[in-house]
């Protein structure tokens, strides 16, 4: 009889160490799917802010999506975006929260206005170009695409001359975008001048969307802060225009210009 309730006793701690494993393994579990970001990469960047930028890559753990996560902070405020992708722009989220007072005189400020944006046809555009930006200073990207992207009709030099009409010479700047196989650079000379940027490209149709790349030159430009923006080149009634907030940044005191371009 003794046996038989010690084998009873036996079988039930069994159970009942089974069951808490059990247990402690499905929690386990759950808190892997609820934390499932692992941080591939972070930096941080001045100039959108005196108080900086913070940007961080994550990749989701159970599935091939990947985020960028990107937060601004200023003495009035601070905006969020969140970018999901997975080779291509799935969904973005932007928060912007405006604070009561400035955290110079108060470190934890209640937020007296909040903002909510997310992805949609009329912002997509805006919101791509913000992608590329903040995902040129995270991922390594490879110019081999431009083989596949880019049409052969694009490949060549475009170039134009800046305050060509100028009285001062030191005013004239020559800029031009090489296309080639593997590569696209930007190039610009004149006085005090040499910038040489790598570029990559997105085809639609008969347009060209260009970001910033790589700095090949080391000029490390106050403009590349601001944005690294490369417009467009679109190809209509045979002329290649050219529509750039780099260069209207750069070069321009931040006016948008379209600039005619002459392809060799």
């Amino acid at each position: 009889m003794d046996k038989i309730k010690s084998s009873v006793l036996l079988i039930g701690l069994v159970v009942l160490f089974s069951c808490k494993y059990k247990e402690q393994l499905q929690s386990k579990n759950s808190m892997v799917k609820k934390d499932s970001l692992s941080l591939i990469k972070d930096t941080v960047i001045f100039g959108e802010s005196t108080q900086g930028t913070e940007v961080k890559l994550l990749k989701k753990i159970n599935n091939n999506d990947s985020i960028i996560k990107v937060e601004t902070f200023g003495e009035m405020g601070n905006s969020n975006y969140t970018f999901i992708f997975n080779e291509k722009l799935l969904n973005v989220e932007h928060n912007t929260n405006y604070y009561q007072e400035p955290i110079y005189v108060n470190s934890t400020p209640k937020i007296r206005k909040e903002e909510r944006e997310s992805l949609t046809a009329y912002n997509k555009d805006k919101f791509t170009d913000l992608f590329y930006e903040y995902k040129s200073l995270l991922v390594n990207t490879k110019n081999k695409k431009n083989k596949v992207l880019l049409n052969q009709k694009w490949f060549g030099r475009y170039s134009f001359t800046m305050n060509e009409e100028s009285d001062d010479w030191r005013d004239v700047h020559d800029i031009s975008i090489t296309i080639g196989k593997d590569s696209i650079t930007y190039l610009a000379k004149g006085y005090q001048l040499y910038e040489s940027y790598r570029l990559y490209a997105i085809e639609n149709n008969d347009t060209l969307k260009l970001t910033f790349e790589k700095d090949l030159s080391n000029s490390n430009n106050w403009a590349l802060k601001k944005t690294k923006n490369f417009g467009t080149i679109t190809f209509e009634n045979d002329k290649y225009n050219w529509v750039c907030p780099y260069i209207d940044i750069n070069f321009n005191d931040g006016k948008n210009s379209t600039y005619i371009l002459k392809k060799e």
